[in-house]
């Protein structure tokens, strides 16, 4: 974290000296006091309302919302949040605003704001009100804005006069980490429901756990040969059913096309880890020293599900379908973007 911080309203993630994020949905601009709901999109944070900072808005309407022309949008967003350019927007056009939805979710977006723009001419000031909302859009030429028509559903960049001024919002980089439950800087998963603490790494545009889980361990019947000393080594066993509800929230049991994306560069897997601990067969225990299964969500037979078994010592991985009720591993996977 950042020297300078204070924790106000939840536990929170900071990400420059001029604001806080709170579990990524509320950001307060410590400029002035304003707090502002935020929405996912992609790999970034939109305010989901329009920025109000009125020391550097070239006028304020009549019931309080902030207006700016484009010498000044760059000095308006809290430092820590920039302003969209049109790649940004296009974005969050392609994710929020297509298909069947895309007039109520607009409308859903604009909630708030002022229709039209404010024209500046002579003495006057004028607003142009034409069922849409007009927000800032960097890096164009001349002065470009994002125009959200409301009554259509139809999104575009246009350009207006550069004395023109509209209204702002603000985004920033997602901590995809953070949002999982990871420190970035040792790239541990804490499980809240516990507070174990789980080693995680990239892998296939995913993370994924590099430690097996051991969430709710009631009885050394869950351990290799009913020893609780193998559960804090190698993790705990899970019937099928078991394993389908165990991952922390926002994480969740691999599939089999997910096994097979983490398994494809084979060179770079941690063989000495994954290949140990066995499984839990029947009355019996598979090889605990050079084998490691693991459950993944996918089923095609009946009472059975696709488990993965590595094998350390000859560094190869065998697919089958096993009994729901053997006991496996779990690793638990998060997908980087929601």
């Amino acid at each position: 974290m950042l020297e300078g911080f204070r924790r106000v309203l939840c536990a929170a993630i900071f990400l420059a000296v001029s604001i806080v994020v709170c579990d990524a949905e509320e950001v307060k601009d410590f400029r002035d006091g304003h707090v502002y709901r935020t929405i996912k999109s992609g790999s970034l944070n939109w305010f989901s309302q329009d920025l109000n900072f009125r020391k550097t808005a070239n006028f304020s309407d009549d019931e309080g919302r902030s207006f700016y022309r484009n010498e000044r949008w760059e000095l308006s967003c809290p430092e820590g949040t920039r302003l969209p350019d049109a790649l940004d927007w296009d974005k969050l056009i392609h994710d929020r605003f297509m298909g069947p939805r895309k007039v109520q979710n607009m409308k859903s977006f604009v909630s708030g704001s002022s229709m039209g723009y404010y024209k500046f001419e002579e003495d006057n000031v004028v607003n142009k009100r034409d069922y849409a909302a007009y927000y800032a859009a960097v890096g164009g030429v001349g002065t470009q804005v994002m125009m959200l028509d409301t009554k259509r559903g139809v999104a575009k960049l246009v350009r207006i006069e550069d004395a023109d001024a509209v209204q702002v919002r603000c985004i920033y980089d997602r901590d995809l980490l953070a949002e999982k439950g990871v420190s970035k800087k040792d790239m541990m998963l804490t499980d809240n429901r516990d507070k174990k603490k789980y080693k995680v790494e990239v892998r296939a545009g995913k993370i994924w756990m590099k430690q097996n889980l051991a969430f709710s361990l009631t009885s050394e019947k869950q351990c290799y040969i009913e020893d609780k000393a193998f559960c804090e080594k190698f993790g705990r066993y899970y019937t099928y059913d078991e394993a389908l509800k165990a991952c922390p929230a926002g994480w969740h049991l691999p599939d089999d096309g997910e096994w097979r994306d983490y398994q494809k560069e084979r060179a770079t897997l941690d063989w000495d880890n994954l290949g140990r601990g066995g499984c839990q067969d029947w009355d019996g225990y598979c090889d605990a020293e050079s084998t490691g299964h693991y459950w993944s969500s996918t089923s095609i037979l009946k009472n059975s599900a696709r488990s993965w078994e590595f094998r350390r010592l000859v560094r190869d991985i065998n697919r089958t379908d096993e009994s729901v009720h053997k006991g496996l591993y779990v690793r638990c996977v998060a997908d980087m973007e929601e």
